[in-house]
């Protein structure tokens, strides 16, 4: 596999090769325009590996995006605190950051900028046809810049901000455990789901704020048991619990809330899970 690297640098014109299944190309000239709030100069380099520009993304169908963007003037670390992926104006999901990338840091010579990649699972349907994805990388002091990837979605795909099997509004699943798992009882437990308000705007993120957990039983209610609160990976939540603290019956009924801070909404999805005993 080869993942191409586009430097502001012109040191870097030449191809460095990487012990591993990858290889990184440093070659110069930066393609990351000015976006909302940019000021000072353009020192970023980095590409969207996935999709790839003029790939054909299957419509209705979930799709990642990622890549590695770095602002070279950092001091100890790649520069980038968010990253966003548009269709238009709408956002269509928050990617994960500071991803390890060592071929990036090997190309670069700089150690700090391993942490330079991005990855979004996008769950969102957008129209079929030719369309154009905008990735926006936000850094603490100069604002955001952003790169632009063209790719052909098939028959399928809905309206911008309408996942696909879903209605617009305040959407809030389970994935895992599901009432077909046997949890194992230790310590070591984790609730995993998808959480996302399609009517949100770029600067109310994925349009959730909140997502938390309760066992047998809503919560307030008398014997209801508090699970924890979900930690955000884009749209992608996870708790952390202890199984072993409930497996003294096998069957239990999850409850799971989401708050949307667009509408300041609640969501409620139920599950039945079964722990070993």
């Amino acid at each position: 596999m080869h993942i191409r690297v586009f430097g502001l640098l012109m040191v870097l014109a030449l191809s460095v090769p990487l012990a591993g299944p990858a290889q990184a190309q440093s070659l110069p000239g930066g393609d990351w325009s000015p976006a909302a709030g940019a000021a000072g100069d353009n020192t970023y380099v980095g590409f969207v590996d996935q999709p790839a520009s003029g790939a054909s993304i299957p419509g209705g169908a979930s799709f990642n995006v990622s890549g590695w963007i770095v602002d070279t003037s950092a001091d100890g670390w790649a520069g980038i605190d968010g990253v966003q992926v548009l269709l238009g104006s709408s956002v269509l999901g928050q990617a994960a950051v500071a991803q390890n990338r060592p071929d990036v840091a090997a190309a670069l010579n700089n150690p700090f900028f391993a942490a330079s990649g991005f990855q979004a699972v996008i769950s969102t349907a957008i129209p079929a046809g030719q369309q154009t994805l905008t990735v926006v990388a936000h850094t603490p002091g100069k604002g955001s810049w952003s790169k632009q990837v063209t790719v052909n979605v098939g028959g399928g795909g809905g309206p911008v901000g309408v996942p696909a099997g879903a209605t617009t509004g305040l959407v809030l699943k389970i994935v895992s455990p599901t009432s077909d798992d046997l949890i194992v009882a230790n310590n070591n437990g984790t609730i995993t789901g998808l959480a996302y308000d399609t009517r949100t705007r770029a600067e109310l993120g994925i349009g959730v704020d909140h997502v938390s957990a309760y066992l047998d039983g809503p919560a307030g209610q008398a014997g209801s048991q508090f699970l924890g609160d979900a930690t955000f990976n884009g749209d992608t939540w996870t708790i952390t619990w202890q199984p072993t603290h409930f497996n003294h019956v096998q069957h239990h009924i999850l409850w799971v809330y989401a708050h949307s801070n667009v509408t300041g909404e609640q969501a409620l999805v139920q599950e039945e899970i079964n722990i070993a005993h």
